[in-house]
C-alpha cells in the first residue's frame, strides 16, 4: 500500500465522489460503484486515522483496515449500518444469482462482473450513504 496522509485521502474521496456521482448520472452504474466505493475507503481511513488513531497518514493503520473492507473501517468509526436487514453492499451476480459479498464488490466492478440491477442501485445509495458519513468528520 502507498501510504498518503489524511488530507490526501480526503482529497480524494471528494474527487473520487463527484467522479462517481457524474458516472451515475451517465448511467454508468459500474463505473459510478467503483468510484464511490473507492471515495468512501478513502473517507473512511481518513477519519479512522485522523478521530481514531489519532495519526496523519495510512502508515498508522493496523493490517485489519489496511484493506478494502468498508464494513470494518464503518465499524472501526463506530457508524451504525445505513439500513437494517442484510449488508446493502452485498450484490447478486446476474447470471447466478450467487453473492458478491462488501469487500469483494469493487472487483465485480473493477473485473466487469454482471450483477442484479436492483443490488447495485442499493449498494450505490449505501455507498454514497458511507461517503457523506465520512465527510461529517473532515
Amino acid at each position: 500500500m502507498v501510504d498518503v496522509g489524511v488530507g490526501e485521502l480526503r482529497r480524494s474521496r471528494d474527487r473520487l465522489a463527484k467522479q462517481g456521482e457524474a458516472a451515475e448520472q451517465a448511467g454508468e452504474n459500474a463505473v459510478s460503484g467503483l468510484l464511490l466505493f473507492y471515495a468512501a475507503e478513502c473517507g473512511l481511513k481518513a477519519e479512522v486515522l485522523r478521530w481514531v488513531l489519532h495519526r496523519e497518514d495510512t502508515s498508522a493503520l493496523p493490517d485489519d483496515l489496511r484493506t478494502h473492507d468498508l464494513r470494518r473501517l464503518a465499524k472501526a468509526l463506530n457508524l451504525q449500518d445505513p439500513a437494517p436487514g442484510p449488508d446493502p453492499l452485498r450484490c447478486r451476480r446476474h447470471t447466478d444469482n450467487t453473492w458478491v459479498e462488501s469487500h469483494q464488490l469493487h472487483e465485480a466492478w473493477r473485473y466487469g462482473a454482471e450483477l442484479r440491477a436492483d443490488d447495485q442501485k442499493t449498494a450505490l445509495e449505501a455507498l454514497k450513504s458511507l461517503v457523506k458519513e465520512a465527510k461529517k468528520g473532515s
